[in-house]
């Protein structure tokens, strides 16, 4: 090429959550087997059905011709008036301050990249991959984040966050993943609260992505960013692929809060807009079907059935690992993952299916790339050529602790159980 094509901060690209499957996939083929795919969250993919009455909801919206027209840019009116009605505010927010996306993963990185270069959003850590990420490359350089405490459930570390405010001016955003992924865990009312007296106090706005603000377990309280948010600009994160299990339909949106209170904020919410009218709008067929699923007779047994599963899932996976040495668990309070902490974790080997798969991971793990990152990627690499288990470290969370997550979406009890104690002896092998 005549000129270089590669961006300076290129390097800061990164989704672990899909890089560990290329991986997984050589591994697979070299070591003949069937990986359990850990490390997405696809409820479907996990072997959950999709019900009949989905189905026929979506068949129906599929042949009406509004479904293959445009919608308008913000999305379609009738999904707009929903998302108002059930899951906002209208003293806060009005029709015209939601504004759908190719999922969230569009919204977040058009949020990120139409901010100034030398603004900051402070993120958690552990956090989403894709926020670190548009953070990072929207500024050009490593993210800046707070911590979320393991032992004190994975709270935000609050006083942290008002530090790194304080101190620093570029900071004009604090996010807030609630509830959490990856952790599981759903914030207390009064830490929400001091986070947004924090936002007041040294004028920031706020972004809450919520999107499990649905998938919560029996006897757990979500407090939602709308509830709390008094005056301050604020953005609201959530679309349908958590609640409804639909993640390929790409479906997401934001709700802006008091964009009038503030014109410099309300400015910035303009140009996301105008960016989004670039695309002229997003996918109709999911905007479309939105409110008939929600309000299906048969949805809320359904989500309430899938969660209890969870939750199943989730007493099953700590009790186990409670009796492992050298991790640390926290017990969700909702969404569908799982974070096992490894405490002072070596560089080991495990016992690979096959010599192929060991001379790969030999290789691999010499790598200049492979030898910088943190050691829970070492363990799962191993643990892909030992047990055909694939989770994400803990550090691709951005996070400077060692372990994986993994999810609670398997369908099958006895295969759940399996990766378990597949997962349980490479632990005590790893360690050995």
């Amino acid at each position: 090429m005549r000129q270089n094509l590669l961006r300076a901060d290129s390097a800061l690209l990164s989704y672990p959550i899909r890089e560990v499957v290329i991986i997984g996939k050589q591994l697979e083929k070299l070591g003949d087997f069937s990986m359990i795919w850990e490390n997405i969250g696809d409820p479907v993919a996990a072997g959950e059905p999709v019900p009949a009455w989905m189905h026929d909801v979506i068949q129906e919206q599929v042949a009406t011709d509004r479904s293959f027209a445009y919608t308008e840019t913000k999305g379609a009116l009738a999904a707009r008036e929903y998302v108002l009605e059930h899951f906002s505010d209208k003293k806060k927010c009005t029709v015209e301050d939601i504004l759908f996306f190719n999922g969230l993963g569009e919204a977040i990185n058009k949020v990120m990249n139409n901010l100034p270069k030398e603004t900051r959003v402070l993120v958690p850590s552990p956090t989403y991959p894709s926020h670190a990420t548009a953070e990072s490359m929207h500024a050009g350089c490593a993210f800046l984040s707070y911590s979320l405490d393991p032992e004190n459930n994975w709270e935000p570390d609050v006083e942290e966050i008002e530090n790194k405010v304080k101190y620093n001016d570029n900071v004009v955003g604090i996010l807030v993943i609630n509830p959490n992924n990856p952790t599981g865990s759903v914030y207390k009312r009064e830490t929400l609260e001091k986070i947004v007296a924090i936002a007041k106090k040294y004028d920031c706005f706020l972004i809450f992505d919520e999107i499990y603000h649905h998938m919560i377990f029996d006897g757990v309280k979500t407090t939602l960013l709308h509830e709390i948010v008094q005056d301050v600009p604020g953005i609201s994160m959530k679309g349908i692929s958590k609640d409804i299990p639909w993640p390929g339909s790409r479906c997401g949106w934001i709700e802006v809060y008091n964009a009038e209170k503030d014109i410099n904020f309300k400015g910035f919410i303009e140009i996301i807009l105008l960016t989004k009218m670039l695309e002229v709008c997003s996918t109709t067929l999911p905007q479309i079907v939105l409110p008939h699923l929600y309000e299906h007779p048969e949805y809320e047994c359904y989500l309430q059935g899938r969660i209890r599963k969870y939750e199943e899932r989730a007493n099953e996976a700590c009790e186990f690992f409670s009796h492992i040495p050298h991790v640390r668990v926290n017990k969700p309070k909702g969404v569908f993952y799982l974070v096992v902490e490894l405490l002072n974790l070596p560089r080991n080997t495990l016992d690979s299916v096959n010599k192929q798969v060991r001379l790969f991971l030999d290789d691999l793990e010499q790598t200049p790339e492979s030898l910088s990152k943190n050691t829970d990627f070492q363990f799962a690499y191993e643990l892909m050529g030992s047990e055909g288990i694939c989770v994400v470290p803990l550090t691709g969370f951005s996070s400077d602790r060692n372990g994986f997550r993994m999810t609670l979406l398997q369908e099958n009890d006895e295969i759940f159980t399996k990766t378990l104690e597949k997962i349980g002896r490479a632990i005590n092998i790893y360690y050995s």
